[in-house]
């Protein structure tokens, strides 16, 4: 294939005698095969690049317009981009699992962290995909744990007493710097969870009677975070980031777990994908709800998750457009420790006098990199 994103997709693997990747038009009039013998794992904030792993198990760095193909056979699942679309991280189940992060500049691959639980989701991203969180479990508490992607330095942020870990689920980084999880409650009934990823402050959001699941999603800039509550049906609801509000989003009848969500560019729709949990985990639908209207359509069916909503809408293009970045930034030395040469790079929002001093610890001025 090669194409480029002039229209809004929905890419989701399709369950068949072959698992395969397609893509299909949010109002169902387009849908085509995009890759056999695969699934995707994730896709670039653009829309150009996406990773796939075949049915060989060899990932798949892959640019939808040049035809540009990267490959990497290691053993490596569930692949994501990083804050370079060149820098991948991901699973390996060895002795337990391990995470990963790989760069196809130089082939060089670095392990993040070791030992961790396969039923819940350790690579959740901050917003710039600079770093992520991982949950070390134990006998009975858990380490909330934050690691620099790019130097491989890592933190404990929290330790959580009285809970061995959080619940089999999801978690989210939001842009309002809160990490997002399910965590049970005095009732042992799983509940949605907000912890800082500064200070490590721990609240909780939702009172619920029946389980509250917070919903998947590789999305970076939502303004809403969708979770379900699993009654004699499935209730969705949404947490508002700026209002720190829940709303009723719909309800679906029968036996499906959502397990993904992804939204429309604009922030008005969500694709809510899952299985069917009827004694074992069968292919489910993608629902599509409209924030706006209050609609519900059931937009395909046996589908494995996840799932991702890619395309442009004038506002983005502007945005993408820029050649300056939209936040002021600097980012740690890399390598770190280095002998004899490291790297700092920096972001600014406009031109600016910039000056980059180094000090010893004594707070003696060592040299000046640069003044002007």
């Amino acid at each position: 294939f090669g194409f480029s994103q002039t229209a809004e997709w929905i890419y989701y693997n399709k369950d068949g005698d072959t698992n395969s990747v397609y893509r299909i038009k949010p109002d169902g009039t387009e849908n085509e095969l995009i890759m056999d013998n695969a699934g995707i794992s994730d896709i670039s904030e653009d829309g150009l690049k996406i990773l796939f792993l075949d049915n060989n198990g060899i990932i798949s760095l892959i640019n939808s317009e040049s035809m540009d193909t990267l490959t990497l056979d290691n053993g490596g699942v569930n692949a994501r981009f990083t804050y370079d679309e060149n820098v991948i991280i991901y699973y390996k189940s060895m002795t337990g699992i391990q995470l990963y992060k790989y760069s196809f500049i130089d082939s060089s691959e670095t392990l993040i962290a070791d030992s961790l639980n396969i039923f819940i989701d350790n690579q959740i991203m901050s917003p710039d995909k600079q770093k992520l969180v991982f949950f070390q479990t134990n006998q009975d508490s858990f380490d909330v744990v934050i690691a620099d992607i790019q130097s491989g330095q890592t933190s404990t942020l929290e330790t959580v007493f009285g809970i061995s870990g959080p619940i089999p689920s999801h978690s989210y980084w939001g842009l309002d710097d809160y990490i997002y999880l399910n965590l049970p409650d005095s009732n042992y009934v799983p509940q949605l969870f907000r912890i800082h990823s500064s200070n490590g402050s721990l609240t909780q959001l939702t009172e619920e009677n029946e389980s509250c699941m917070l919903l998947a999603s590789n999305d970076t800039q939502l303004e809403k975070l969708a979770f379900a509550v699993n009654d004699t049906v499935t209730e969705y609801w949404l947490y508002d980031f700026e209002s720190n509000e829940t709303s009723y989003l719909g309800h679906i009848e029968g036996s499906g777990a959502p397990t993904h969500q992804t939204w429309s560019p604009d922030n008005s729709k969500i694709a809510i994908g899952g299985v069917w949990a009827t004694g074992i985990y069968t292919p489910g639908p993608i629902n599509i709800f409209d924030t706006v209207t209050d609609s519900f359509t059931t937009l395909v069916d046996s589908t494995w998750p996840p799932c991702f909503w890619v395309g442009e809408t004038g506002e983005q293009v502007s945005i993408i457009d820029e050649t300056l970045p939209i936040t002021y930034n600097l980012y740690n030395a890399y390598p770190n420790p280095f002998n004899p040469v490291t790297t700092l790079r920096y972001d600014l929002t406009e031109d600016a006098i910039v000056n980059i001093t180094i000090y010893d610890m004594m707070g003696r001025i060592v040299k000046t990199l640069i003044n002007n």
